[in-house]
């Protein structure tokens, strides 16, 4: 796929989703889940190769969504990643809850199932609160895992071990487990462990641990009824582009009850940042014990993965934790990729989708006089769709006129007016007040208030689509390079 030529589906914003961290601590915690491309080199960082995503789509607590992703495939090929979205509250994108979590009656989190040849089902606990927009996203692994278990049974209270026998470094290593059973398919219900209150308490779920340069373990609690069979594969992934082992020199030592920022500054989208979070501890070794938290007896532990940016991730750890005195985080950059959403409901989400010509990667800067500015015009999807952001990557920043033009005539489509922008990087212009709804080509764009201040980043490299303009009044100049502007749009 052209990595210029692509449609980065987004909403106002991994575990490594499914193939290396389908059963990931990178998931989630306790009241509220919540989280430029790059060249194409990239897209197959961590052994995947995305092809379809839901976006970010609203769900309401106690419900359930069937996503059709369509891939017409076998889903023991597929990797599934779930984030969650805080819009009004702490922990923005997240896995908290991942899995679910039960407090004293209480559901918490989301969790994926049903897995098929073309849709999964997402399910947002009964009491949750920062679940508010949820992201799957379905790839077709696209290498051959380095071992395989295959389906295999386990009894409610049953230790497994598997010999993968790689003789790698455990540290080299990416473990990724599924469930089976009647009930949920394919799924990932209770990863980690969940305890369910009542009268006699009741633990549920699966988690791996001890994993080795040879074996890695797996335990199915014993109150479990939804998985009857487990699935381990163990890969050595390409080096990650942020390593907290690498950066920090050793596992990061986590204080209970607070929160780990790790700066990964890979400065990307977090949409298109894979992420893995493993635990260490004297009795489990490496792990995903709890990942995304848990509530039970001994209190709230394990840990979750919250705050996922464009250059920082947060790992939590909880009050009453045990299990998560050390941690490790993992990062990979992906490639832009083009997402067809379909997504079967009793209403139609709201899913937006973001336009671009650049990769990602900004090569150089340019700026202009005062009065003078730049543009890059898109084709709407399926020739109509509703704009509800600008996104504009300019380093120094400023306020700047933002405009929205026609592509044939360059005449403005809503009043221009001015944005106090403030940050070396992307930053974003609501326009959805404008409730601007284009048929056509349209360009997005600004002009300078200031001698050139702010800079606007370019991508210089090859190809380059003829889209992007610099302009001096009437005088629209096509330029050699992709402008980093972007359009955000709904519909149609």
């Amino acid at each position: 796929m052209d990595k210029k030529r692509s449609l980065i589906l987004l909403t106002c914003t991994l575990l490594l989703g499914g193939l290396l961290l389908a059963a990931g601590l990178a998931t989630a915690a306790t009241s509220s889940p919540t989280a430029t491309p790059e060249p194409a080199a990239h897209t197959d960082r961590a052994g995947l190769d995305a092809s379809w995503s839901s976006g970010w789509v609203p769900i309401t607590a106690g419900s359930s969504i069937v996503f059709n992703h369509n891939l017409g495939g076998d889903p023991n090929n597929y990797a599934v990643d779930l984030w969650f979205r805080d819009t009004d509250g702490l922990f923005g994108i997240n896995r908290r809850g991942y899995g679910e979590i039960e407090v004293n009656g209480q559901w918490i989190g989301a969790h994926w199932q049903n897995l098929t040849s073309n849709t999964v089902t997402v399910v947002r606990g009964t009491d949750d609160g920062s679940a508010d927009l949820v992201r799957v996203t379905v790839w077709e692994q696209t290498t051959t895992p380095d071992y395989d278990s295959g389906w295999t049974a386990i009894a409610p209270g049953e230790t497994v071990t598997f010999s993968h026998s790689l003789g790698i470094t455990a540290t080299d290593l990416s473990v990724r487990l599924w469930f089976s059973g009647t009930a949920r398919g394919i799924h990932h219900f209770g990863l980690g462990g969940l305890e369910i209150s009542g009268i006699q308490s009741q633990m549920v779920g699966a988690h791996w641990f001890n994993l080795t340069d040879n074996t890695v373990q797996v335990t199915r609690n014993a109150d479990d009824t939804d998985i009857e069979q487990v699935r381990v594969t163990v890969n050595e992934p390409p080096a990650p582009d942020y390593d907290s082992l690498v950066a920090l020199g050793d596992w990061a030592s986590l204080s209970v009850g607070q929160g780990h920022v790790f700066a990964h500054n890979l400065n990307w989208p977090p949409e298109l940042l894979l992420v893995r979070a493993e635990c260490r501890s004297p009795a489990d070794g490496i792990h995903q014990r709890f990942a995304g938290g848990f509530h039970g007896e001994t209190g709230f532990q394990g840990a979750d993965t919250r705050d996922l940016t464009a250059n920082t991730v947060t790992l939590f750890r909880w009050p009453q934790d045990t299990v998560c005195p050390e941690a490790r985080i993992t990062v990979w950059k992906q490639a832009s990729r083009v997402y067809v959403p379909v997504v079967m409901k009793n209403y139609p989400p709201v899913v937006e989708t973001e336009l671009a010509h650049d990769d990602g990667t900004m090569d150089s800067t340019t700026s202009y006089e005062i009065g003078k500015g730049y543009a890059v015009c898109f084709s709407p999807p399926g020739g109509s769709a509703t704009l509800v952001r600008a996104r504009y990557y300019l380093q120094d920043p400023r306020p700047i006129e933002v405009h929205v033009w026609s592509a044939d005539a360059h005449a403005d489509l809503i009043t221009p007016f001015q944005a106090d922008l403030t940050l070396d990087g992307w930053n974003d212009v609501d326009l959805s007040a404008y409730n601007l709804t284009v048929n056509g080509d349209f360009c997005v764009g600004f002009l300078h208030l200031e001698d050139y201040r702010p800079t606007l980043g370019v991508d210089t490299t090859a190809p380059v689509d003829d889209q992007s303009y610099e302009i001096d009044g009437a005088y629209w100049e096509l330029q050699g390079y992709d402008a980093m502007i972007r359009a955000v749009v709904t519909g149609p």
